[in-house]
């Protein structure tokens, strides 16, 4: 009997708090959210605002 294998997702911290701030629902309702478990216009929201500090982050570091 084969385990089905999940890669388990590692997201920014900082991010999940800021995010955890604004909508104010649950952690694990984020990390769902992100991985694609959730559906709904929260959790739309919540995608779009990761992928976007995300970005940022990057951009900020990058420019170091």
């Amino acid at each position: 009997m084969n385990k089905p294998t999940k890669k388990k997702n590692n997201y920014n911290t900082e991010i999940l708090k800021r995010l955890l701030q604004k909508y104010g629902v649950s952690k694990r309702y984020i990390t769902m959210s992100l991985s694609g478990d959730r559906e709904s216009e929260t959790s739309a929201k919540i995608k779009t605002d990761y992928k976007l500090m995300e970005k940022e982050i990057s951009k900020t570091l990058n420019g170091l």
